[in-house]
C-alpha cells in the first residue's frame, strides 16, 4: 500500500519507505473504476480500482487474493439506529460487504482486510479533537475480530481525510492525506 501520512494517524501495518507516493492517483492499469459515496458498498470479481473520500468515516476493505474478489464499503456512524438499518451505519455495512463479496466467489477462510479513515475532524469548544471516527475504527476492528478476518493493513485516525483508491483484484491500496 502506497501513502502519505500525518504524524497522528495510527497505521495498521509497516509501509517501507519506497510504497509512499506523492503521485496524484495510481494508475488504474486497465481496471474499471468506481467511486463510493458514504452508505454505499463496492464489490467486484472484475478488477476494479475503487475510489472513496474518507474524514471521520471509515471504509472496510475485504478481499481473497485467489479468487481475485473485493470490494469495500464507506460508513458514517458505527451503528444503526432501530428506524434506519442502511449501510451509512457500520455494522450494517460491514454485514453487506461480507455478503456481497461471498455472493461475487470469494471464500470466507481466505479474506482479509484493510481499514482507512477514522480522523477526528472536528474540534470541539476545549480545542481538542472530536468526532465518531474512533468509534468507527473500533466498530471496524471489532466486527473483523469477531469474524475472524486478519486485518492486514490499514491507516486510521489523525486529524486530516484521505482519498483512498483500493484494487479489488490484487488487494493493494493507495491513500493520500488531504
Amino acid at each position: 500500500m502506497a501513502r502519505e501520512r500525518d504524524a497522528g494517524a495510527t497505521p495498521l501495518g509497516a509501509v517501507e519507505a519506497a510504497d509512499r507516493t506523492t503521485s496524484p492517483a495510481p494508475p488504474a492499469h486497465g481496471r474499471l473504476q468506481a467511486y463510493v459515496l458514504a452508505g454505499q458498498v463496492h464489490v467486484s470479481a472484475e478488477p476494479t480500482a475503487i475510489s472513496t473520500i474518507l474524514g471521520s468515516c471509515v471504509a472496510v476493505c475485504l478481499f481473497d487474493l485467489e479468487a481475485r474478489v473485493g470490494g469495500l464499503n464507506h460508513y458514517l456512524l458505527p451503528n444503526h439506529h432501530e428506524r434506519e438499518r442502511s449501510a451509512r451505519f457500520g455494522n450494517v455495512a460491514i454485514e453487506a460487504l461480507l455478503a456481497s463479496v461471498l455472493a461475487h466467489g470469494a471464500q470466507r477462510p481466505r479474506l482479509q482486510a484493510k481499514v482507512f479513515g477514522g480522523a477526528s475532524t472536528v474540534t470541539g469548544a476545549d480545542g481538542t479533537r472530536r468526532g465518531p471516527g474512533d468509534e468507527n475504527v473500533k466498530l471496524a476492528l471489532r466486527v473483523l475480530q469477531e469474524l475472524s478476518i486478519p486485518v492486514v493493513d490499514g491507516d486510521v485516525g489523525g486529524s486530516r481525510g484521505r482519498k483512498l483508491v483500493f484494487h479489488t483484484d490484487d488487494g493493494s491500496a493507495w491513500v493520500r492525506l488531504l
